[in-house]
C-alpha cells in the first residue's frame, strides 16, 4: 500500500497482514501485537488481519534469534504447543526439544509480560544450570542484545526472569512479587523428590508450566498440574526422553486410546492424549530432519541426531538396547510391560482403581504394615487399612485404603520398633481394626513383635515373612492339574519360586480377576515398576528389589506395594479367595509344566492391550 502525503495532525501508517500501523512501528513489536490479537482477528473495517499464532510466533523468534535455522521437527513442536493445553514431547537425545521448548517460554513471556507467570522445572539444580536454565539464559543474552528493551531482570541466585522492577523512591515497592516472568524450580534436592507443591497454589492470568527430563521425575509429578490448570489460561508442556510408559513422560503421552492404537512409530507422529486437550508429539530418531537433505555430505542440522550418531550408539550399545531406543530412537518401548506385575491399563480394565460398591454391610475390616525405620535412615514405614465382602456385582472385592506414613523419629529416646507398635495401638483403636488382624512384615524384623509384644499382651498382630518358600495355598481358584487322574488345584509353592514372588503375584491376579477396588494412583505406579520372569524349573519369580537394575527403575523401595500385597495376604489368611480370571484351566498332570502355557495365556492377554509391533 503506498503511503500517501502525509496530513497535520495524521499519524502516517502502512498495511502489514491487512493491518495498519505506524510508520516506525518495530517489526517484533508488529509480531508482539499479533499474538496478543491472537493470531487472527478483524479490523475496524471488518477486514480480516493477521496470519495465524504459528506464523507470528514463529516470525517473532526468527527476529529474536535470526542466526537459528528451522526445520520440521521446530515447526511442528511449536505448531502443537500453540494448538493445544498438554503437550509432551518425547524423542531421542539431540532432538532440540529443550531449545524449542526454551525458544517458545521467552517469546511467550515477552508478548505478555504483565499477565504470565512460567514455571520451568527439571530435576535438579545442576539439571537446570546445564539444561534448560542455562539454555534460556543463553537466548536471553542473545535476545537482549539485539532487542534493548524487552522485559525482565535475570535474578541468577533464584534462577528467575521477573517483570517487576524495585523502584528504590517508592517506599510501597519494596519487593518484586515473582508472579510475572519465569521461574525455574529444580524438583529434586538431596536425592529426595520434592515436587511442584509449593506452587501449586498460585494465580496469574496466563501460567505456563515447562518440565524439562519428566522420566525422571517422581511418579506424583503430573498431580501438580490439576492445580495450576485452574488458572483461567493454562499451558503445560512435558519434555524427555522415552524411557518406560510408566514413568511420569509415559503418562504425559499415554494416548488416549492406549498404547496399542498407536503402534510403534517408525516416523515422527502426533497422537491425542489422556489428558483434555492434549497431545504427544514423539520425534523419531530415525525420522531426524537430518535425512531429509541426503545429498548433504555432513548432517545438515549439526544438533539434531544423525546417521552417525545411530551408528555410535548401535555400536556401542546394540539395536536391541534400551539406551539405542531412548538416546537414537526415541520412542516407548511398550513392549516392555509385557514383564511388569501391574500395567495402568490392566488396573482400568479391570476396575482396580473405581470405588468399591457393597451389596451388604458386613464387611471385615484389616490392616497392613511394611515396617521401616524411616526416620533414622531406613525406607517409608507404610500403614493402610482395608475390608473386604461382597460386592453389588456379586463378586468378593478388597477395598484397599490410602497409605498412611508411620512417624518414626530419631529424636525421640524410644527405640524405633516401640514407636512404632504404640504408633499403630493408637491407630487401630481410631480405625475400629481388631488388634489380631493387623499384619505387618517380619523379615528381619524381630524386635519388632518383641515390641508388639509389650504393647499388645497376648493379642498380637500377625507376622507375615516375606522370605522362604511359597505356600501349600493354591494359585487361584480356576487353575487346576491332575494327579493319579485327580483333579487339584495347582499350588502356589508349585507355581511360584519364593514366597515374595507369591504375594505379588497374586495381588496381580486379584486385580485380573477384579477384586481390588479403591487403589491409589502411587502404590499402583509401584506396582507397574516391577518386573517378573521365569527361574528354576519354569516357576515364576519376581525381581528382587535390590537389584540394582531394578532399584533404577523403580526409584526407591516399593513400600506402599508391599504394604498393599500385605494387606491381601491378610485378607487370604481371613478367607478372601481369589477368584476365576478366565475359563477354568485343567493341567493334564502335576509333573508337566503347567506353568508356562498358563504364563502365555495372561503375556498373551497383555500383549493383546500394549502396542502392536511394527
Amino acid at each position: 500500500m503506498p503511503i500517501r502525503p502525509k496530513v497535520k495532525g495524521e499519524i502516517q501508517t502502512f498495511r502489514k497482514y491487512n493491518a495498519d500501523f505506524a510508520i516506525g512501528t518495530d517489526p517484533l513489536d508488529i509480531e508482539f501485537f499479533c499474538i496478543r490479537k491472537g493470531g487472527r482477528w478483524h479490523g475496524r473495517s471488518g477486514r480480516e488481519c493477521g496470519e495465524g499464532l504459528l506464523h507470528h510466533y514463529k516470525a517473532a523468534m526468527t527476529l529474536l534469534w535470526p542466526e537459528d535455522e528451522w526445520h520440521r521437527w521446530a515447526d511442528l513442536m511449536l505448531e502443537n504447543i500453540l494448538a493445544h493445553k498438554m503437550i509432551g514431547i518425547a524423542g531421542p537425545q539431540n532432538a532440540a526439544k529443550t531449545y524449542g521448548g526454551s525458544k517458545y517460554a521467552l517469546t511467550d513471556y515477552w508478548a505478555f509480560p504483565n499477565e504470565t507467570l512460567h514455571l520451568v522445572s527439571s530435576t535438579d539444580v545442576r539439571g537446570l544450570e546445564l539444561r534448560i536454565w542455562g539454555t534460556m539464559k543463553q537466548l536471553y543474552n542473545r535476545a537482549r542484545a539485539r532487542y534493548p528493551h524487552l522485559e525482565g531482570v535475570v535474578l541468577e541466585s533464584l534462577h528467575t526472569i521477573t517483570t517487576d522492577l524495585i523502584d528504590e523512591q517508592d517506599p510501597n515497592k519494596a519487593a518484586r512479587e515473582l508472579k510475572k516472568g519465569i521461574i525455574c524450580i529444580p524438583c529434586l534436592a538431596g536425592g529426595k523428590y520434592i515436587g511442584l507443591g509449593k506452587y501449586v497454589g498460585i494465580k496469574q492470568k496466563r501460567v505456563r508450566l515447562s518440565a524439562d527430563e519428566v522420566q525422571l521425575m517422581g511418579g506424583t509429578f503430573l498431580d501438580s498440574t490439576s492445580n495450576l490448570a485452574g488458572n483461567p489460561d493454562f499451558k503445560g508442556m512435558f519434555y524427555g526422553n522415552p524411557i518406560d510408559p510408566q514413568d511420569p513422560l509415559g503418562l504425559a503421552c499415554e494416548p488416549k486410546d492406549g498404547w496399542n492404537s498407536v503402534g510403534e512409530p517408525t516416523k515422527t507422529t502426533v497422537w491425542k492424549t489422556k489428558f483434555e486437550d492434549g497431545v504427544c508429539v514423539n520425534l523419531v530418531g530415525t525420522d531426524s530432519p537430518n535425512f531429509d537433505h541426503p545429498q548433504v555430505p555432513k548432517k545438515r542440522y549439526w544438533f539434531l541426531v544423525g546417521q552417525s550418531d545411530i551408528d555410535r550408539v548401535a555400536a556401542f550399545w546394540g539395536r536391541d538396547s534400551q539406551k539405542y531406543y531412548e538416546q537414537v530412537v526415541g520412542i516407548f518401548k511398550t513392549g516392555l510391560l509385557s514383564k511388569r506385575i501391574l500395567t495402568r491399563q490392566m488396573c482400568l480394565d479391570h476396575h482396580a482403581l473405581d470405588i468399591a460398591h457393597w451389596d451388604s454391610p458386613h464387611r471385615i475390616r484389616l490392616a497392613s504394615l511394611d515396617a521401616a525405620w524411616g526416620g533414622v535412615g531406613g525406607d517409608r514405614c507404610v500403614y493402610r487399612t482395608g475390608e473386604f465382602g461382597e460386592s453389588a456385582e456379586g463378586s468378593k472385592i478388597l477395598k484397599i485404603n490410602r497409605p498412611v506414613l508411620v512417624p518414626v523419629s530419631i529424636k525421640l529416646s524410644k527405640e524405633p520398633e516401640d514407636q512404632i507398635a504404640e504408633w499403630c495401638a493408637t491407630r487401630l483403636k481410631e480405625d475400629g481394626v481388631d488388634i489380631r488382624r493387623l499384619f505387618y512384615d517380619s523379615t528381619g524384623r524381630g524386635t519388632l513383635g518383641s515390641a508388639f509384644a509389650r504393647i499388645f499382651s497376648s493379642d498380637t498382630p500377625v507376622p507375615v515373612e516375606f522370605g522362604g518358600s511359597a505356600s501349600e495355598r493354591p494359585v487361584r481358584h480356576d487353575l487346576f492339574t491332575t494327579e493319579n487322574d485327580n483333579k487339584r488345584h495347582v499350588k502356589c509353592h508349585e507355581y511360584f519360586y519364593d514366597f515374595v514372588s507369591e504375594l505379588w503375584m497374586v495381588f496381580r491376579y486379584a486385580v485380573e480377576c477384579g477384586q481390588i477396588r479403591e487403589l491409589d494412583e502411587e502404590t499402583m505406579l509401584e506396582g507397574c515398576r516391577r518386573e517378573y520372569g521365569k527361574a528354576g524349573k519354569n516357576k515364576t519369580y519376581v525381581e528382587s528389589k535390590h537389584d540394582p537394575k531394578a532399584r533404577e527403575r523403580m526409584g526407591r523401595s516399593p513400600d506402599l506395594m508391599d504394604s498393599a500385597v500385605t494387606l491381601l495376604e491378610g485378607a487370604r489368611q481371613l478367607g478372601f479367595q481369589i477368584e476365576s480370571a478366565v475359563k477354568e484351566q485343567v493341567e493334564k498332570d502335576a509333573d508337566e509344566d503347567y506353568a508356562a502355557p498358563e504364563d502365555q495365556e495372561y503375556v498373551d492377554t497383555i500383549k493383546s492391550k500394549m502396542l502392536a509391533h511394527a
